[in-house]
């Protein structure tokens, strides 16, 4: 069934996806692999600045092909998350794996990526994050490096891409901040402002402030974050609960309204014993349905005129046959009618037979 109740949802082990963008050197690397169970896609070669102590597992690659083949080993069902660093060295590896898969639409004759090479980028970027999201069943964080951008007095960071790419890479992730460092604090911004774009959700909104790391603290500030989210989801989940129950009670009464309808005379009543339950939810809609289809199977008809059910008519009884014999008639053509000169040779026929007169 397709058609989910928003009291019968079930998030519960939701995966994320996150959009992490800051400036060179603010420890956008470090805080992704705070998440859960992390392995990193290192298209950027930048795994050697993290610190030893706070290193993942990574997919260290020359080709677009390498990492789609790394991605099928059994070995990465073991991991909860895929870090991919960073999302403008990817849509690299992109645009060269564009142009050698089809060189002669994707790639110009300078060697240049042609439009339609931009386009083939843009799909199979949707592509593979649908491909990690649905189909691995993964967390997903996407790092940015920031650009700045000139709108009059206002200085914008947007994230460094190219192609249209850059246009559609939020759209799929739940959430997403700005990494930047104020005074001697590293913060996280998740809620959008004139200056840098960001996205919160599931309870997730503001700007947080980012945890010193030594050797005596664990990198585990994403894990805490993803589940902090699950929790809130579950919370709102709750409000649920007492309407769910509420519900079934509904439901419970009116299958009882509807077992009572036994002819046209009950179905007419039913209409306003319905209006007497409690209802919560579809469950006057639900039971209105069931009626209805209650109606349909004892054959009772809906009066338009009187607004209301009738019972199904009696079949008419039979009208007597009539019995009595019936004059038959003649079959086949009738006879012509006899001419004088028939009638004397029937006449002279019959006296012969009757004795006759000899000579």
């Amino acid at each position: 069934m397709s058609i989910v109740r928003p009291e019968n949802m079930d998030f519960t082990g939701k995966k994320f996806s996150m959009i992490i963008s800051g400036s060179p050197g603010t420890g956008k690397t470090t805080m992704a692999l705070s998440a859960p169970n992390p392995i990193i896609i290192d298209f950027d070669k930048g795994i050697s600045r993290v610190k030893a102590q706070h290193r993942k597992p990574a997919i260290m690659c020359a080709t677009y092909e390498e990492v789609l083949k790394d991605l099928q080993s059994a070995e990465i069902k073991e991991y909860e998350t895929i870090v991919i660093d960073t999302g403008g060295s990817f849509i690299t590896f992109l645009q060269d794996w564009a142009m050698r898969d089809n060189p002669a639409v994707n790639r110009q004759k300078n060697g240049a990526i042609s439009l339609k090479g931009f386009g083939a980028v843009k799909a199979e970027f949707v592509r593979f994050t649908n491909m990690l999201q649905y189909t691995f069943n993964k967390h997903i964080i996407y790092i940015f490096h920031t650009v700045e951008q000139k709108d009059k007095d206002i200085t914008k960071q947007r994230l460094l891409c190219e192609g249209a790419a850059r246009d559609i890479v939020w759209q799929p992730c739940d959430i997403g901040c700005f990494v930047q460092i104020v005074g001697d604090d590293r913060v996280a911004g998740f809620s959008p402002t004139v200056e840098y774009f960001a996205k919160g959700c599931y309870g997730v909104s503001g700007v947080y402030k980012l945890p010193r790391l030594d050797e005596n603290t664990p990198n585990d500030y994403l894990t805490k974050l993803f589940a902090e989210m699950q929790g809130n989801i579950a919370d709102e989940s709750k409000v649920f609960e007492t309407e769910k129950e509420l519900y079934n009670e509904a439901m419970k009464k009116g299958r009882a309204l509807v077992d009572a309808i036994t002819n046209a005379k009950t179905a007419n009543a039913f209409a306003e014993q319905l209006d007497k339950v409690e209802h919560v939810l579809t469950s006057k809609k639900e039971i209105g349905a069931m009626a209805r289809a209650r109606a349909v199977e004892l054959g009772l008809t809906w009066n338009k005129e009187a607004k209301q059910f009738e019972d199904k008519e009696p079949p008419k009884e039979d009208q007597p046959k009539d019995e009595s014999p019936k004059e038959s008639k003649p079959k086949g053509k009738p006879s012509k009618s006899a001419t004088p000169q028939n009638e004397q040779d029937a006449l002279d026929r019959a006296t012969n037979e009757e004795g006759g007169t000899g000579e």
